[in-house]
This record gives C-alpha cells, structure tokens and sequence, in this order.
C-alpha cells in the first residue's frame, strides 16, 4: 500500500477524528466505573442497613 497516494488534508481529519473518538471512549468508561462504583457502595450501605438495623426491641 502506497501512503504517499494519501493526501495530508484526510490524514490529519483521520487522525482528529480517531483522537476525539478515543477521547469519548475513555470519557464514557470513566463515567460507567464512577456509576458503578456509586451503585455498589449504595447497594452495599443497603445490605448493611438490612442486616443491622438502628433499632433493637
């Protein structure tokens, strides 16, 4: 494959466009992590609720 045959206009529009696809990936995983890490923490302060609860009779 010859690469010269590429003009520099679509390489650079390629590249900027990998880079903000990349750029939105890594920003959409780090919101899931942070949602899912809220979600167990709460699920987790539930359970604790559930199996000791505040008042003893």
């Amino acid at each position: 494959m010859d690469f010269s045959e590429i003009p520099q206009k679509h390489f650079i529009f390629l590249s900027w466009v990998t880079a903000l696809g990349l750029l939105i990936s890594l920003t959409e995983a780090t919101i899931r992590i942070k949602i899912e890490k809220k979600n167990t923490n709460l699920r987790r302060d539930k359970l604790i609720k559930k199996l000791y609860p505040k008042k003893l009779a």
